[in-house]
């Protein structure tokens, strides 16, 4: 147990580290402006932007922190930022792929557009209401700028070690977040492995999609995590519905991911936040049995 939280641990700082640092580097060479304008001027366009970032850089929530501040510092409307977040974890390839060969690919394709829809529907909400507003501010890193655009592009061998170094005052200001979250979603995941939660009673009885959709809310769920629990679910009988509901919580919106996102966004932001994976993880499960089954 201790072997493993601190490999992952390990990983995350690796991660974030190295997401943080290319960001860093590709905000100094194209500028925030650029950045901000590549991204979309128009809600709608800024979304599906934000979407198609999402997919192709599949991240957990830990691993997003750092893109979610570089948009936010580069000024990216609500719009883009809300949707890449959003839409990261769940439109996953690879995620995408484990439920084609666990629950099929009619229930496969209905998840992604689902995620799609909800992604792209909160993105326009968070937009329309002002989200930034609600925000809480960046964090100070002392030593660095908070935009790109202050001095001239000094060439890659000039640039690489401010942007290493911006990298850990970020990293910095995470740590702790960082070891809670981790210390969080394994307990989590050591007192109710996968085993443990295909045999929940209630997820084989009339609840079971609400139910599913609340208990994915309880694990950090990146790729590796999920797929042995989505297949000992689907061997032990529980419906594809219910199946398809903990995917959405679980990759959506998790008590670990909450509380490295409460650095960034306020307690109401994180609870509407919350409220609308799970609805829409309960929405989805509903159609996938539905439709599907």
């Amino acid at each position: 147990m201790i072997g493993e939280a601190i490999w992952l641990f390990v990983e995350l700082l690796a991660l974030f580290v190295g997401v943080s640092f290319v960001l860093n580097l590709l905000r100094r060479r194209m500028g925030d402006t650029r950045l901000k304008a590549l991204m979309g001027a128009t809600p709608l366009v800024a979304a599906l932007r934000g979407i198609a970032v999402g997919f192709i850089t599949p991240f957990c929530t830990y691993s997003a922190i750092p893109v979610l501040v570089a948009f936010r510092q580069a000024g990216v409307t609500a719009a883009g930022y809300v949707a890449f977040v959003v839409a990261a974890p769940v439109l996953d390839p690879i995620l995408f792929g484990a439920l084609l060969i666990i629950v099929g690919w009619k229930a496969a394709l209905l998840y992604l557009g689902v995620t799609f829809a909800a992604a792209l529907g909160l993105a326009l909400v968070a937009e329309k209401v002002g989200l930034e507003r609600f925000m809480k501010p960046l964090p100070t890193l002392a030593g660095g700028s908070q935009t790109a655009e202050t001095e001239a592009w000094q060439g890659w061998g000039s640039e690489w070690r401010p942007a290493l170094q911006a990298s850990g005052r970020l990293l910095r200001t995470m740590v702790p977040l960082l070891v809670v979250g981790v210390g969080i979603g394994l307990a989590i995941t050591a007192l109710l492995p996968a085993e443990t939660a295909a045999r929940v009673p209630i997820l084989a009885g009339d609840a079971a999609i609400p139910a599913a959709a609340a208990v994915g809310t309880l694990f950090y769920v990146n790729t590796e995590i999920f797929i042995p629990i989505a297949d000992a679910l689907r061997s032990a009988g529980i419906g594809i519905g219910a199946i398809v509901a903990l995917t959405i919580s679980g990759a959506g919106f998790n008590i670990p991911e909450f509380v490295i996102l409460g650095r960034l966004a306020g307690k109401g932001v994180l609870a509407a936040f919350g409220a609308y994976v799970f609805a829409v993880a309960a929405v989805g499960g509903l159609l996938a049995q539905l439709l599907v089954t």
